[in-house]
């Protein structure tokens, strides 16, 4: 089909080259991943965004109650509803509401992606219907910004 071979990142993910260069993850949910796990791959493929995990679900363009944030080191048995393994499929033109939802319903394990707004992590609420690509860059923009403007606090003094 023209793809190159898949190449294997962890027990977890492995990653897809297509022939339009088109990066596609997929990650291997399964009750012994940690969340860590999942977080340290998303935002290695995905470096300006995070994903979160909550004990509680969450509506398109609503937030997450920061009191049920779920720790990183809690392995996905502790945590979700559903006992189902099975392969997500990240692609970069992936809406973050779809994605969000995904993990939701297929693993019930509530998700929001998290993104650089002022150099502040924050939920995408507003902007569920963006890729992931461009809140990635909308994220990356941010935190070129906030170089600048500590480079710039640097020349004043």
């Amino acid at each position: 089909d023209g793809s190159k071979p898949n190449k294997p990142i962890s027990l977890a993910v492995y990653v897809k080259f297509t022939p339009y260069n088109s990066l596609r993850m997929h990650i291997h949910i399964h009750d012994q991943l940690k969340l860590a796990e999942i977080k340290e791959v998303f935002s290695n493929y995905y470096p300006h965004l995070q994903l979160a995990f909550y004990s509680g679900p969450h509506k398109p363009y609503e937030t997450s109650d920061e009191k049920e944030l779920l720790p990183a080191n809690a392995a996905v048995q502790d945590v979700k509803r559903t006992h189902i393994d099975g392969i997500i499929d990240i692609r970069p033109l992936q809406t973050v509401n779809k994605l969000e939802q995904e993990f939701q319903q297929r693993f019930g394990l509530p998700v929001q992606v998290l993104y650089k707004n002022n150099g502040v992590w924050t939920q995408t609420t507003g902007l569920d219907t963006l890729s992931l690509k461009e809140l990635n860059e909308i994220s990356r923009n941010d935190s070129d910004q906030s170089l600048i403007e500590d480079y710039d606090e640097l020349e004043e003094e």
